[in-house]
């Protein structure tokens, strides 16, 4: 049982409705590095909106950030990278403004993150989740020429109408909606499936023999690819109709809960 690997979505699945790591997962956790079994947060959030909600619960794990856009392990250390220059960055940015200008956006570079948006409530919220500040700031203000992400913060009535606009302008983008309000563009390929391929071969785990929790559509990819997987009991019930495992919500301790239940956490 032990050559396997476990793979976590964090918001709306390893992380409560408070945002936050309860005693019975953080204990779970430790249960599998206890056991020598690989344990990776596998997250849309950017590096610094990921590693204050880990340290906060107690948690050091390898992390899967931007969707798999930087993967980090244990030490912190990158050792995966991918992302789209400035330019096409600054397209996208130039689109929404042009064509969805109800919409908030944040681009993402590494541990660095801009928005020309920091007074709207949305981004605020945003901070508060993730606890972490953007920097005021647009693409061309990017040190770096790599831009791992674009998080597009929609009203609820308008995410699926932008998230279709965005795919019928940028075909060689991946557009993906992550919430209600959220909608991801990232380089095209890039995915939780990849990365969860791309840990498998570092640990020599078979993704066949590993788990992997989600709670939403950007999850459904990772899902797929590993062996086992369960859909938390929060997510939306057109998924659950999908996906024949399932796990209890993510304010029941489902991924806690799971482990004990398959004895990977004694």
């Amino acid at each position: 049982m032990q050559n396997t690997a476990v793979f976590c979505d964090m918001d709306g699945t390893l992380l409560n409705s408070e945002h936050r790591i309860s005693m019975r997962t953080r204990r779970a956790i430790a249960g599998l590095a206890g056991r020598g079994i690989p344990f990776a947060v596998v997250t849309s959030r950017g590096i610094a909106g990921t590693y204050p909600v880990l340290e906060l619960g107690g948690v050091s794990c390898t992390a899967v950030t931007y969707g798999g856009g930087v993967i980090l392990d244990e030490g912190r250390n990158v050792i995966f990278h991918d992302g789209f220059s400035r330019a096409k960055a600054q397209e996208v940015a130039d689109f929404l403004g042009a064509e969805c200008p109800n919409v908030a956006w944040i681009a993402y570079s590494f541990e660095d993150w801009v928005s020309p948006h920091r007074s709207d409530p949305r981004v605020r919220r945003e901070e508060r989740v993730v606890m972490a500040e953007a920097r005021d700031g647009g693409v061309d203000s990017i040190e770096r020429d790599e831009v791992q992400k674009l998080l597009c913060i929609c009203d609820p009535e308008d995410t699926l109408e932008v998230e279709r606009r965005l795919s019928e302008r940028f075909p060689e983008l991946t557009v993906v909606k992550s919430s209600d309000i959220l909608i991801e563009v990232m380089p095209a390929g890039l995915s939780k499936a990849g990365a969860v391929r791309f840990l498998c071969d570092h640990w020599g785990v078979d993704p066949a023999d590993a788990l992997a929790f989600g709670d939403n559509y950007n999850d459904v990819p990772m899902l797929e690819v590993a062996g086992r997987s369960y859909l938390m009991g929060n997510a939306p019930d057109e998924l659950l109709a999908r996906m024949p495992l399932h796990a209890p919500g993510n304010d029941e301790d489902g991924v806690a809960r799971v482990l004990e239940e398959l004895g990977f956490v004694r």
